[in-house]
């Protein structure tokens, strides 16, 4: 199989540098075939689950994200604690002393 790119792992530069050529192509009226490789079973197989995200990056690539109903990220954060968890509980710590 030949391919114009070939872009390894699923991840999320992986990924985003997929959609963004994809788009560039588009933008001049070109079409190119760009193909992920990943290891993982799936794309976001070998990614930790809860994780938390600025999605910034999601709204400068793909601005109409929040729309789609199947898309991945459907929680938002509505407020943070930071903690210092020890062997007898956890103590909160205040949010001004957390980058």
């Amino acid at each position: 199989m030949e391919f114009d790119v070939v872009i390894v792992g699923a991840g999320p530069a992986g990924l985003s540098a997929a959609i963004r050529l994809k788009q560039q192509a588009a933008e001049q009226g070109a079409d190119i075939s760009v193909v992920v490789v990943e290891k993982g079973s799936e794309v976001g197989a070998h990614i930790l689950s809860g994780a938390v995200i600025d999605p910034i990056g999601l709204d400068a690539l793909l601005p109409e994200w929040r729309n789609d109903p199947d898309r991945p990220l459907k929680t938002e954060v509505t407020a943070d604690e930071f903690m210092y968890l020890g062997h007898a509980g956890g103590i909160r710590l205040p949010n001004v002393f957390m980058p």
